[in-house]
C-alpha cells in the first residue's frame, strides 16, 4: 500500500515537470541563429549598372600640376590605351630621389648594428667573466653592479635605436611606394577611343587633381556604376567590382575600376566610374542594366557575421536557452556582412531573425534543431 503511494506521489511530480518543461519551452521564442566564423570582410558598397554606348566621357587627372605634353586636338580621333596627356613630374621626381637617398643612408646604418650587436655580444662574455670573479669573491660587490647597470643601458640603448630606426626605414619606403604610385598617375592614358570634343587644359597649365582635361565621345560600348554620394569616398582606379546583370540572372562577372569620373550629378547626389568587365564582348548589349558591389577593402580571416543580425552596435548572443544583448565593435562593412572587431568570438551563436521581440535575456529555442 505505502509503496503504491509513493508511485502515484512520483507520477504527480513527474506529470509536473513535464507540464513545467513544455510550458517553458512554449514560451520561448524560434529564432534562426548562425555561428561567427572567419572569413575575408569586404568594405564593399553598392552601385547601380547601365552598359551604355554613344557615350562622351571626361579625361580627368588624378595628379595635380602643370600640363608638360598633350596630344590632345579637337575633332582628333585617340585610340584606346593611348598617352594623352602628362602631367611635369619633376617635384615628384626630386621628392623619390630624396627619398631614394634617405633609404640608402638609413639602410647603411641598420647594416653598421650588426657591427654593434657584436660590441654588445663582447660586454655580454665580459659582463660573465666579471660574475664568475663576483661568485668566486675575487670581485666587490660594487663593481659588478656598476657592470651589470652599464650593460643593461648599452643593451637597451641598442635595441630601441634598431627599433627606431627600422620604423623609420619602414616610413620612408611606404613615402616612396605613394610618391611611385602618384608618379605612375602623371600620364593619362585614353581609358577607350573616341573622338575628342572638347580641351580644358592645355600644355603650360596648371591643374588641379581631379579637374576635367577633356571630353571625348565614344561608340564604344562601355560599362558604367553610379555610386551614391555617402558610399563614394575611398573608390579609385583598379579597384575589384563584382557586376550582376539583371538579363542574366544572378551570374556574377568581375572587373575593375578603369575611371573615376571627377564630377558629380548633383541632382541625383551620384557619382560616376567606368568599369572594365572581364565579359564575352558578345554580352555587353548596349541598354543592360544591373548592380555591382565595389571592393574598396577587404580583411583577411576576419571574424565576420550577417548584416542583419546586428541591433545598431549589439547583437544577441545565444548562452544556453537565452538571448544575451551583448555590445560589438564593428569593422568594415559589406553589402550582407560586417567585421566584428571586439565582442564576440568564434564559434559563438548569435540570433539573426526577430530580434525586435527579443529582450536581453528572453528565452529561446532555435528553430530546426
Amino acid at each position: 500500500m505505502r509503496s503504491s503511494k509513493l508511485l502515484y506521489l512520483f507520477l504527480i511530480i513527474a506529470g509536473i515537470v513535464v507540464v513545467l518543461l513544455t510550458t517553458r519551452r512554449s514560451l520561448s521564442l524560434a529564432v534562426e541563429a548562425e555561428t561567427v566564423t572567419r572569413a575575408n570582410a569586404l568594405d564593399a558598397v553598392p552601385a547601380i549598372v547601365q552598359v551604355r554606348s554613344d557615350y562622351t566621357f571626361t579625361l580627368s587627372s588624378e595628379e595635380g600640376g602643370r600640363v608638360e605634353r598633350s596630344s590632345l586636338k579637337l575633332g582628333a580621333l585617340i585610340e584606346q590605351d593611348a598617352l594623352v596627356l602628362e602631367i611635369d613630374p619633376s617635384d615628384l621626381e626630386i621628392e623619390a630621389t630624396i627619398l631614394q637617398a634617405d633609404i640608402t643612408n638609413l639602410t647603411a646604418r641598420l647594416e653598421l648594428k650588426s657591427a654593434e650587436a657584436d660590441a654588445l655580444q663582447k660586454q655580454q662574455e665580459d659582463l660573465k667573466n666579471f660574475e664568475r670573479l663576483y661568485a668566486a669573491g675575487n670581485y666587490p660587490e660594487l663593481e659588478i653592479q656598476r657592470k651589470r647597470r652599464a650593460y643593461k643601458v648599452f643593451e637597451e640603448r641598442q635595441e630601441l635605436d634598431r627599433l627606431n630606426e627600422a620604423q623609420q626605414l619602414q616610413n620612408l619606403q611606404n613615402k616612396l611606394q605613394l610618391i611611385e604610385r602618384r608618379l605612375e598617375k602623371t600620364k593619362i592614358y585614353a581609358p577607350t577611343s573616341g573622338i575628342v570634343t572638347t580641351i580644358y587644359a592645355y600644355p603650360g597649365e596648371l591643374v588641379r587633381s581631379g579637374t576635367a582635361l577633356a571630353e571625348v565621345f565614344s561608340q564604344a560600348i562601355v560599362v558604367e556604376a553610379k555610386v551614391n554620394e555617402e558610399n563614394f569616398s575611398g573608390i579609385t582606379t583598379g579597384q575589384t567590382v563584382n557586376v550582376r546583370l539583371l538579363t542574366y540572372g544572378n551570374q556574377l562577372f568581375t572587373g575593375t575600376i578603369s575611371q573615376v569620373l571627377p564630377t558629380a550629378d548633383k541632382a541625383k547626389q551620384q557619382y560616376t566610374v567606368l568599369i572594365e568587365l572581364e565579359i564575352d564582348p558578345k554580352l555587353l548589349i548596349p541598354g543592360l542594366s544591373g548592380e555591382a558591389s565595389i571592393i574598396r577593402r577587404k580583411v583577411a580571416n576576419a571574424l565576420v557575421i550577417p548584416s542583419r543580425a546586428l541591433m545598431g552596435d549589439y547583437v544577441f548572443k545565444v548562452i544556453g536557452n537565452e538571448a544575451i544583448l551583448t555590445p560589438v565593435k564593428i569593422g568594415v562593412r559589406g553589402l550582407n556582412h560586417v567585421e566584428i572587431k571586439e565582442g564576440l568570438s568564434e564559434g559563438d551563436v548569435i540570433i539573426t531573425d526577430d530580434m525586435g521581440s527579443l529582450k536581453d535575456g528572453d528565452l529561446i529555442r532555435i528553430k530546426n534543431k
